[in-house]
């Protein structure tokens, strides 16, 4: 009896201690739970402090970048005309200032920003010249998540390629190249370059540095700081690179197969509506991409939309804008500029004028008067110089541009004749990089009567027809024209080319080397050398066509889809006036297709009525040899990009 009871009490007992145990061990686990649990809190918030300190940093780096930006699109440095076609438009750190980083603050001694020309035609020279403002820092209140956190670095300064740092993350350069030794970057001082596969492609690189911190576990547990750079590059090209590059919108939508086979780019949004158009390398645009037509485009396109064709797994990109010298233009102000006559006086972009890049320039008044001068400024008078010009130049003839809807007067140039003695030309390719020559009708848009055919009219329309360019300068040649452009016959081929006879891919007769030619005008219009002027007012039968090559790069503008009416698309770039389908003849075309600006002049919308013209079977490629060398003249395209990221979390 007292042994059963003992042994009651001893299980009793065990039984107390398993019980014990067992809450023992559960707290043990709930509090290693707590505390794991607390653990892991505290990580995922001090995780969403740093996200949350990255992201006021990334806030403040795109501000950054989109002062930076603007700062540089209304900055120019030109080197003069003997750079090979560059306008190295290209600063120092000291244009980039900001609250945190400046003479006053953050910099002591530091050089003043230059002094920037802004460029606008209705004020050439501001008064004084405007210095680049101050990069503020952004308000608090673009973060209302954390109103308390603070920046310690805030500023952008130039680097070399390799972004080299001293050890207090200052830019340094090797003092020459690869010899392992650094020095500094002054502030005032251009960054080194980085260069591409291809001629005249350069990129200078600025480095964006923002540290944020923020507090970590609320307002008094310490902080989280986030220290985030980025890359800038402003990126150099030619717009020789591309087969067609738009400044603006860029649609395509032809009526039967049409094929490009070099890079094509749109600045603004591209439009393409159907599968007649075919691309063969890469295509990009700057806004948006659409299958479709453009909401400016209202008129009625037969067959419905339908897919383009690109390269395979490579569809359009969007990629960004690439400006003529990376400029973004003021209010009023246009590319078209470029190819205009110079203001009186105060002209801010001079330098990269064609007017002023030209070896010879010749102005015609209403009276058909002639003016001549060098690049100089001489004017010639007399004298084989000035013959070789003149007395190769015909005045005040007449055609119908039934585009334009009128009779326009031509100033007619035979190239083949004032090229054919080029010792009689001493000014010609004076910048040793080839012959450009600018005319230009100065009465465009003053009412003068022109007669064709006994029907005379009051026009206000002028042109620069370009005859017999068959054979070019073998240094090259540029032809730039304020008016629109009518190019009449082969050019840059040495004759009647293969091409001409269906051999598409052979665009030169045997043995002529096709030299690096442009052709830049208001508008370019191509004329078969069937073309007669007497004709030019007749029915389309008598406007028959006969095959043509062009091998130039071609630089121009366009009137743009509104109100109805289609602009005529890339493929419709240049401008015809015949009837090129009753004999099945062709355009052939070799080059670079450039639209700057919207034509000033020759503003006739694009149409399709069989009145106008019949389009030609198109063959289109674009000459590489572009990618290694540029028509005579500076034009120069530039892109600006955010590159690399890094941070590191403290």
């Amino acid at each position: 009896m007292t042994m059963n009871i003992y042994s009651k009490r001893a299980q009793s007992g065990n039984g107390l201690v398993v019980t014990v145990s067992v809450v023992m061990t559960i707290l043990t686990i709930l509090g290693a739970a707590v505390s794991y649990t607390g653990h892991v809190s505290r990580i995922s918030q001090r995780s969403r402090r740093t996200a949350l300190a990255m992201e006021i940093a990334d806030g403040h780096l795109e501000y950054l970048f989109t002062n930076w930006r603007n700062i540089y699109r209304k900055t120019w440095v030109t080197y003069g005309l003997n750079t090979g076609g560059t306008d190295y438009s290209v600063v120092g750190t000291n244009d980039f200032y900001t609250d945190l980083y400046n003479p006053s603050n953050g910099c002591s001694g530091c050089a003043a920003p230059t002094p920037i020309t802004i460029f606008s035609y209705t004020t050439p020279s501001p008064t004084p010249i405007p210095t680049p403002p101050v990069i503020p820092l952004l308000d608090k209140s673009n973060f209302p998540t954390e109103p308390n956190y603070t920046v310690t670095q805030y500023r952008i300064q130039a680097v070399d390629p390799m972004i080299d740092l001293d050890a207090n993350g200052n830019a340094q350069k090797e003092t020459s190249w690869g010899s392992g030794t650094y020095t500094s970057l002054a502030v005032s001082a251009v960054p080194p370059p980085a260069y591409g596969p291809n001629t005249w492609q350069y990129s200078y690189y600025y480095l964006a540095s923002v540290d944020v911190s923020v507090p970590a576990l609320g307002t008094n547990s310490g902080t989280v700081t986030a220290k985030v750079r980025r890359v800038f590059e402003k990126k150099f090209d030619m717009p020789w690179t591309y087969a067609m590059l738009y400044m603006d919108d860029l649609e395509f939508n032809p009526s039967s197969s049409f094929t490009l086979d070099g890079p094509v780019q749109a600045n603004g949004n591209l439009y393409i509506g159907t599968s007649n158009f075919t691309a063969q390398d890469r295509v990009g645009y700057g806004g948006d991409y659409v299958n479709g037509y453009s909401p400016n485009d209202t008129s009625s396109h037969s067959g419905g939309i339908s897919t383009p064709n690109f390269p395979a797994n490579e569809p359009p990109s969007q990629i960004s804008p690439f400006l003529p010298f990376g400029w973004n233009l003021s209010s009023g102000d246009n590319y078209h500029e470029i190819i205009e006559r110079p203001p009186g006086s105060g002209d801010t972009i001079s330098n990269i004028r064609y007017y002023n890049q030209a070896d010879y320039r010749i102005l015609i008044d209403a009276g058909n008067n002639m003016t001549i001068t060098d690049y100089m400024g001489n004017a010639l008078t007399s004298g084989n110089e000035y013959k070789q010009i003149h007395d190769n130049i015909t005045t005040n003839q007449v055609l119908q541009d039934n585009r334009e809807g009128t009779l326009v007067r031509i100033t007619t140039v035979d190239l083949g004749a004032i090229t054919s003695n080029l010792n009689k030309l001493p000014s010609w390719n004076h910048t040793g990089t080839g012959g450009i020559i600018y005319i230009s009708d100065t009465s465009a848009g003053t009412a003068v009567n022109a007669t064709l055919n006994g029907n005379t009219v009051s026009t206000t329309k002028r042109g620069i027809r370009l005859t017999n360019g068959g054979t070019l300068p073998s240094s090259g040649m540029t032809v730039v024209a304020e008016n629109p452009v009518y190019i009449q016959g082969d050019y840059n081929t040495g004759g009647t080319p293969p091409s001409d006879s269906g051999t598409y891919t052979s665009p030169t007769v045997n043995g002529y080397t096709r030299v690096k030619a442009a052709v830049i005008g208001d508008a370019i219009n191509v004329l078969s050398g069937a073309w007669s002027d007497a004709n030019s007012d007749q029915a389309i039968s008598k406007r028959v066509a006969t095959s043509t090559t062009v091998d130039a790069a071609l630089v121009s503008g366009e009137v743009p889809s509104s109100s109805g009416y289609y602009s005529g698309g890339g493929e419709n770039f240049v401008r015809f006036l015949e009837d090129w389908q009753k004999n099945s003849n062709t355009f052939t075309y070799y080059g670079s297709m450039i639209e700057l600006f919207n034509s000033q002049q020759g503003t006739g919308r694009w149409s399709g009525a069989a009145s106008t013209y019949k389009a030609p079977g198109l063959h289109w490629y674009y000459d590489s040899n572009f990618q290694t060398g540029a028509p005579p003249g500076n034009l120069q395209i530039a892109a600006y990009l955010q590159q690399q990221r890094w941070y590191q979390v403290y």
